[in-house]
């Protein structure tokens, strides 16, 4: 009898859907970047995962939200009640990793692992899930990322993953399934050994009882014991025993009276299971997919607990109630309270001030920037933030500070030099400041709006903001050809389009003046061009012990200080420069040109050496474990340098 690609149509239906949302989703990001789709946040185990890490901490990973977090819970307990049926009939990764090996099967290159070596290499998955569940808690930073088939494919290997880690795990999908029955899923998937945890509920249910009973005697036990004990426990249930052990009601039986040994069974199961030597089938690789069921080619002879269709109205039970249970009971990603917040709290002082819509909350790192920058206020007193929503609010005590004061505080002033380029000769004499204040205007994105929107006014040098209500904004001009009535124009609009990493975009104002604006300054063209140059000083070397005698500076033009690539690898520079002996300190300056300046020890090295070592190739630069890495040396230097005694 020819074995069907695809016999079973209700699970194919299912598994073509989930890929169709996660390339439609893919599509729609490459077609629209404004769509920006978060592909992270489609994984519901990121949300388990997350949730460990809002147990441990009190804090989400990433910008998952309770949505996912539900969701996961919701699989997880469908886990323990029912079976691993997201790894059958959800799993994107496992359906590619099941489809491609449909293939070899096909060209009779498919093998399937067994005896020792199979139970050996299963416990790879466990010691992945380990590290990955390890660190997700303790940072709140999915570990995962770094070597995820499924996040590295759909992120277009984001900074956030490991490139070599990245494909070697694609190529176990994608072209190791072909030769293997299920690589990935048996050997290496954290996520499948994630699953096997909770199937294994009668071992791993007692040992989290008991870790929990002890914290709650006040045993502080590391958490990394428990997840090494129920991690490990269920390793070697499934390498030594060969099945999990589960509550799970839901097994697939089998009719000895009317069995005919035909072993069709066998043959489709997409996990290599021998099912026709099983009754019931406690195999820890079933998912109760019903292949095997649906092959059978007597009726009745296979069946499961519910019939052929308990499995999909199961899963859509669960994911209906996730959804419903994540819009009663929001989760932030993080919530934090310090200071005198429970002394306030009981005085009745505490209110707070919600900021929606802010753009550069999109993960934890990004709400933990927040909280330190805020923290140093006093008088604020807590913070919470959902990253998905783009939402914060701010608690503070009523007796110490006003609305406007905490408004103030998570407000950031910004600068935006925009003709840098322009050489002191051909600009103005005089520049003068025209201030005005902008409603809808808060945030770092609004901030490039208006830089696109005016860059191209050859008459407005730069702008600045400071805090206000609404913000208000300093416009450095030329005061002979200024117009603010076309600045006004150009700002109010609603919507225009701009070009980003080669694609146009659209985007949708509300920019409004609050007032007419006036000139409040004047300064020279130099001035303006020392008060926005970004400059740079670090000190190394025990720096501030030096004797100050023997301590000279090295300067020369750096024609490219200002550029913005420049300025995030200034690190790297440092790093290179502290390879020179008697090195102490860089800084950038911006005298009527931007400059380098390198403080060294006379009694070490000279201005020769130093320039030698600028005009590198590659810059070596020491990592954070110890070891050196090299780059490209991108920073520009005039060949004239000078040296003169520190003041």
């Amino acid at each position: 009898m020819k074995k069907k690609w695809f016999h079973n149509k209700t699970r194919m239906v299912i598994q073509l859907l989930v890929l169709a949302l996660v390339v439609g989703a893919l599509i729609v990001g490459a077609v629209n970047a404004n769509s920006n789709p978060d592909m992270e946040k489609y994984c519901p185990f990121g949300g388990l995962l997350s949730f460990g890490s809002k147990l441990n901490l009190g804090t989400l990973s990433c910008s998952i939200s309770e949505t996912q977090v539900f969701i996961g819970l919701g699989i997880a307990l469908m886990i323990v009640l029912v079976g691993k049926l997201f790894c059958g009939w959800l799993c994107p990764v496992g359906t590619v990793s099941e489809w491609m090996n449909k293939i070899g099967t096909r060209l009779g290159v498919s093998i399937t692992i067994r005896g020792i070596f199979d139970r050996i290499l299963r416990l790879g998955k466990y010691v992945l899930l380990l590290l990955a569940a390890y660190f997700t808690i303790i940072s709140s930073e999915l570990f995962c990322k770094k070597f995820c088939p499924y996040f590295g494919a759909v992120s277009g290997f984001n900074v956030d993953t490991v490139l070599l880690f990245s494909i070697l795990t694609i190529t176990a999908v994608v072209i190791g399934s072909i030769f293997i029955k299920k690589l990935w899923c048996k050997y290496f998937c954290f996520l499948g050994a994630l699953s096997n945890v909770f199937a294994n509920i009668l071992i791993t249910g007692p040992i989290i009882l008991i870790y929990v009973i002890l914290l709650l005697f006040g045993v502080n036990i590391p958490v990394f014991w428990l997840l090494l004990v129920v991690i490990s426990a269920t390793a070697l249930t499934e390498v030594i025993g060969f099945k999990l052990l589960s509550i799970s009601p839901f097994k697939i039986r089998r009719s000895d009276a009317s069995c005919t040994s035909c072993k069709v069974c066998d043959t489709h199961c997409p996990e290599g299971i021998e099912v026709s030597k099983e009754n019931p089938v406690t195999h820890p690789d079933c998912t109760l997919c019903l292949d095997c069921v649906k092959s059978c080619p007597v009726n009745e002879t296979l069946k499961v607990k519910g019939g052929k269709w308990m499995p999909p109205v199961v899963m859509v039970v669960v994911i209906a109630l996730a959804l419903i249970l994540a819009k009663q009971f929001p989760m932030a990603t993080l919530s934090e309270r310090w200071g005198t917040y429970e002394q306030a709290d009981s005085l009745n002082r505490v209110e707070k001030v919600v900021f929606e819509e802010v753009s550069t909350l999109h993960c934890y790192g990004t709400a933990k920037s927040m909280m330190n920058k805020i923290a140093r206020t006093q008088g604020i007193i807590g913070l919470d933030v959902w990253a998905s929503k783009q939402k914060a609010t701010v608690f503070y005590d009523t007796s110490v500070l006003t609305e406007t004061d905490v408004k103030k505080a998570v407000f950031s002033s910004t600068k935006y030099n925009i003709r840098k380029d322009i050489a002191l000769e051909d600009a103005p004499e005089k520049l003068v400041v025209y201030r005005v204040g902008i409603w809808e205007l808060w945030d770092g994105n609004d901030n490039a709006h208006i830089y696109r929107l005016v860059m191209k006014d050859e008459n407005i040098y730069g702008f600045s903001t400071e805090f206000g209500e609404p913000v208000y904004v300093n416009f450095y001009v030329d005061p002979a050809k200024f117009d603010a009535a076309a600045l006004k124009d150009k700002i109010e609009v609603d919507e225009y389009e701009y070009v980003q990493s080669g694609e146009t975009l659209k985007a949708k104002l509300e920019f409004e003046f609050a007032d007419e604006g006036e000139f409040v300054d004047t300064l020279s063209y130099l001035d303006y061009r020392r008060q926005f140059f970004s400059s740079y000083d670090r000190a190394f070397s025990n720096y501030r012990e030096q004797d100050p005698e023997k301590m000279n500076v090295f300067q020369v033009d750096f024609a490219n200080a200002e550029n913005s690539n420049v300025i995030r690898r200034m690190s790297y520079l440092t790093s290179h420069v502290s390879f020179e002996p008697g090195t102490v300190r860089l800084r950038t300056e911006f005298i009527d040109k931007p400059v380098l300046q390198i403080y060294f020890m006379s009694d070490s090295t000279n201005g020769e050496n130093i320039m030698k070592h600028l005009e590198k190739d590659m810059l070596t630069c020491m990592l954070r474990d110890g070891s050196t890495k090299e780059y490209d040396n991108i920073f520009e230097f005039g060949t004239e340098f000078t040296v003169k005694k520190s003041e």
